[in-house]
């Protein structure tokens, strides 16, 4: 059986949502935490468990967790805290459903979640030696000056100032571009101004296949 290489985390924005309301139930609830702030010690965590993160950002439906149905058999994780059934083919057969989960899939409620069961599978030698993990979020459109422009979305003002995103050396947008009147899956490499996407140098060009197992191929290839 093959060693575990990858993670995906769908999504931050469900992780925030449930702190969000956990603690809305709370008395004494404080309104003005910033409960997005939480995300930059996540990644840190993940970070620190020798994870290189690849951050995957768009709007609903843009493929952002179906990207994953590419990577090798029995070689993900997935944490899914969106709570959803998977689309893609296969995804069942790997996956299970989500009141069904096999091994490959987690569903989360917290950071805390992702993170002990990661140092679970870490003291069984499940994991690979180089180890990645997708990270994905929704976006929102904010001002700038005149210009509207895209980034994660989180919850509270102090997040956004953290510039979470200037911590990965991978960020990505994925994006549905109409082909002759069918819609294509992409991945955006590059800043384009308005948004916050970048990658390493002579890794990727342009827009790419949504496809994960791409991705990991390229990073692995390219340093």
């Amino acid at each position: 059986m093959p060693k575990v290489r990858s993670i995906v985390i769908d999504t931050l924005t469900a992780i925030q949502t449930n702190e969000y309301m956990e603690d809305k139930r709370k008395p004494g609830h404080d309104q003005w935490k910033d409960y997005g702030s939480t995300i930059y010690t996540f990644m840190h965590d993940l970070q620190e468990l020798g994870f290189e993160c690849i951050m995957i950002l768009g709007e609903p439906g843009t493929g952002k967790s179906s990207g994953m149905h590419t990577l090798e058999h029995e070689t993900n994780v997935w944490y899914n805290a969106d709570e959803k059934n998977p689309v893609w083919i296969g995804g069942k057969q790997e996956y299970g459903r989500k009141n069904a989960p096999t091994k490959f899939q987690v569903i989360p409620k917290t950071y805390t979640d992702i993170i002990n069961h990661i140092k679970l599978l870490i003291s069984k030698g499940a994991f690979e030696d180089e180890k990645f993990a997708f990270v994905l979020g929704h976006t929102e459109i904010y001002k700038s000056g005149v210009d509207n422009k895209e980034r994660l979305k989180t919850l509270g003002k102090v997040a956004t100032k953290m510039q979470l995103e200037g911590r990965m050396e991978t960020v990505l947008y994925s994006k549905v571009v109409m082909d002759s009147g069918k819609p294509t899956y992409v991945l955006e490499t590059q800043n384009d101004g308005y948004n916050t996407a970048r990658s390493p140098m002579g890794v990727f060009e342009g827009k790419i296949p949504n496809d994960y197992k791409l991705v990991l191929d390229k990073i692995l290839a390219g340093y």
